[in-house]
């Protein structure tokens, strides 16, 4: 018991990455109460309980996933009009790869020999492109190589997503 009690926060943290960990761990909790508060009643008080219970597990379960249902998948969530043309780029270039290079006062961003930026390009224009760069890699599309935030490689979500993008 005080091993479960130990790993009792890593239990819920895992339970709570899914509907379906969420839906396990209320009808394990409910389960420990009900037994808690009811183990000495009489049984029709027991199987009213239970029916109450289970109705109750049940009606969350089916709202839960409806829930689900009617949000879009991660996957699916839209990408800026930049992050599109990022990851199109990427998927065409042999290597898999985006640049993204800083010297002096100039900026340069290409992929598949398409540079996007040129040196000349004003700081919103490279806000811009940063902010589709960080997008990429926040959805897991892309991975930075190197620590220096130079140089990116599409991942196999982001040429998963680059096929689906219109």
């Amino acid at each position: 018991m005080d091993k479960l009690i130990e790993h009792l926060p890593e239990i819920i943290t895992a339970a709570a990455q899914s509907y379906l960990g969420i839906l396990a761990l209320l009808s394990i909790g409910l389960a420990v109460l009900a037994y808690t508060f009811f183990a000495k009643a009489s049984e029709n008080v027991k199987v009213g309980i239970f029916v109450m219970l289970f109705v109750g597990v049940a009606g969350f379960g089916v709202a839960m996933f409806n829930a689900s249902q009617d949000s879009p998948p991660p996957a699916r969530a839209t990408l800026s009009e930049e992050a599109k043309t990022l990851l199109k780029g990427a998927a065409a270039d042999p290597g898999g790869q985006i640049s993204f290079e800083r010297y002096g006062e100039g900026v340069d961003l290409h992929t598949n020999g398409v540079s996007l930026l040129t040196s000349k390009a004003d700081h919103r224009a490279v806000a811009t492109w940063e902010s589709a760069l960080q997008e990429l890699v926040d959805r897991g599309m892309l991975v930075a190589l190197g620590d220096r935030g130079e140089m990116f490689e599409i991942t196999r979500q982001g040429y998963e997503a680059a096929e689906r993008t219109d």
